[in-house]
């Protein structure tokens, strides 16, 4: 009796401890600008440390303050997608990361839905969930601000 074994190929599932994700240069906070000054405030400590910030309207948001109403709109290619936004529009969030072929994604607190988490993970999406306020730390210009 012999046994066939078939070998199936799945996506490269990770959780990132944070810090990979912290040194990369392009990034897109997804939230609601205009309401959230969580929001702001991790725009501005991302840009205190020299990234390249996009702000973007959660789904179904319109401008102002935010600069795109979807990731697709950001000039050049997103390092990572900041999620700050509840678990209903970080669906759509980590369906458009996906179509668009961004591959980290990092979720702030309350918007680490395990569902959305897993979701992003199982399509080969590098996750990190984590606050941007607690694991980069501030800047002294920042925090005469």
């Amino acid at each position: 009796m012999s046994l066939a074994v078939r070998a199936v190929r799945v996506p490269r599932v990770t959780m990132s401890s944070g810090s990979g994700m912290l040194a990369k240069q392009r990034w897109a906070v997804v939230g609601n600008h205009a309401k959230n000054p969580v929001v702001q405030r991790i725009t501005d400590r991302l840009r205190a440390h020299g990234k390249e910030v996009h702000r973007v309207n959660s789904p179904g948001k319109s401008l102002p303050p935010a600069e795109f109403n979807f990731l697709g709109e950001c000039p050049g290619p997103i390092d990572v997608v900041d999620v700050v936004c509840n678990p209903a529009m970080g669906m759509k969030v980590v369906d458009e990361a996906l179509s668009l072929g961004i591959n980290a994604m990092w979720f702030q607190p309350g918007a680490d839905d395990p569902e959305v988490v897993a979701k992003a993970r199982d399509a080969g999406i590098e996750t990190h969930c984590g606050c941007v306020l607690i694991d980069l730390p501030e800047k002294k210009q920042e925090a005469n601000l």
